[in-house]
């Protein structure tokens, strides 16, 4: 269980802090509840629930989820948009920044050989900030220094959808 003042990730939301934990009532009735602040929005979070959160990745865990940004072993095949989308959302929801980190780089080498969707480009933007949040947390430095490290892990990706275009 958290604590009042653990800095979480929130699948969706990204990095955050526990406010509060307090029972609310839900529409499951009352509930002990996580409270956290997006932009002074209050979000409650019932405990019951908290498979949506996790601590941030400690730092000796950053190589594996950059490797994985840049790997081009396993890069995604002809699908239809549909299916695609189906299978990210399904790798999102379990809130493993390596699977996440896989979504990302599934993404950037389809857009690069194919247009993508909406939900796709939604997806990308909202992955970027989960990484990048979380990302200069644990190692404390800027957003923008972590996104020129995770453009730098996706050039090889770019690159082998060129290849494969051709």
């Amino acid at each position: 269980m958290f604590k009042v003042g653990d800095k979480i990730i929130h699948n969706f939301y990204g990095l955050c802090e526990i406010a509060a934990i307090e029972m609310q009532d839900t529409y499951y009735g009352k509930q002990e509840c996580y409270i956290i602040y997006m932009d002074k929005t209050k979000i409650m979070i019932p405990v019951s629930h908290s498979e949506m959160l996790r601590y941030p990745i400690g730092k000796e865990e950053i190589p594996g989820v950059l490797d994985r940004l840049s790997n081009t072993n396993n890069l995604p095949e002809e699908l239809p948009s549909e299916e695609r989308i189906r299978l990210f959302l399904e790798k999102f929801k379990t809130n493993d920044i390596v699977k996440i980190s896989e979504i990302l780089r599934d993404i950037v080498f389809l857009g690069e050989t194919d247009k993508l969707k909406t939900q796709e480009k939604n997806l990308r933007e909202r992955i970027n900030k989960l990484l990048s949040d979380e990302l200069s947390f644990v190692q404390n430095i800027t957003k923008a220094e972590v996104l020129k490290t995770i453009d730098n892990c996706l050039r090889k990706v770019k690159e082998s959808a060129k290849c494969r275009r051709k």
